[in-house]
């Protein structure tokens, strides 16, 4: 049973980190890690226990967690049935399982929750995302005019798949932009019509109110540093 139960925990973390070097965000690793794992849980109670505290461990390095992912790994945990659990465990085993248990329930809601059901990256996140894609091609791209083109064509799926990831990549790209100097292309301008014309209340859950606020005030600051 040994290696089963440590292989499990090992293969749910391989799997997270595989989806997140395809370049997906915290969020959406996670959920598709665990997508891969429905049904699993079903095969036992030990299967049960491992699966929903390997996901609870890695939601706690997160920033936020999905309030449905949330009300979901603590009802699983408080649900697990010990005496089957422990029919199925070695006694080391078992009291591992318990501990680490104990650990995801007591620390979870220390998390800061997330009420929008869209699987994405969050503010804080996607701006560093962007900075250090911009850090790493900036010495490397010899037309600085095709800075744009570069980081709008690595990040075209975050810019389709919500509006505050969207709005949160090209305003950060903005503000290096003029950082570095390098504006007054086509794509300069379309960028800074569409920030001037955001509303942020069109964001609805997926940002925060202080997120709001702050991205508010940083595409204030962007449009009268260009011209408006």
């Amino acid at each position: 049973m040994r290696r089963n139960y440590e292989a499990l925990f090992g293969a749910f973390y391989e799997i997270y980190f595989d989806y997140k070097s395809e370049k997906m965000s915290d969020a959406e690793a996670i959920a598709c890690t665990a997508d891969a794992y429905f049904g699993v849980q079903s095969r036992g109670e030990m299967e049960k226990a491992v699966v929903y505290i390997s996901e609870g461990r890695i939601c706690l390095t997160h920033s936020k967690i999905f309030i449905k992912a949330k009300e979901r790994i603590v009802e699983a945990l408080n649900s697990l049935d010990l005496h089957k659990l422990q029919i199925e465990t070695t006694p080391d085993e078992y009291k591992d399982i318990l501990e680490r248990r104990d650990m995801v329930l007591d620390e979870i809601d220390n998390i800061p929750v997330d009420y929008s059901p869209y699987t994405r990256w969050y503010y804080h996140e996607m701006e560093k995302e962007v900075k250090n894609y911009f850090g790493i091609i900036v010495n490397e791209v010899e037309n600085k005019n095709e800075m744009i083109e570069k980081v709008l064509e690595r990040f075209e799926r975050e810019c389709t798949n919500t509006l505050s990831e969207n709005i949160v990549v090209k305003t950060t790209l903005v503000e290096l932009l003029i950082r570095y100097d390098i504006k007054g292309k086509e794509q300069f301008v379309e960028i800074r019509k569409e920030l001037e014309q955001f509303d942020i209340n069109d964001v609805g859950e997926q940002l925060t109110e202080a997120e709001k606020v702050d991205l508010s005030i940083r595409i204030s600051n962007l449009l009268m540093l260009t011209g408006a």
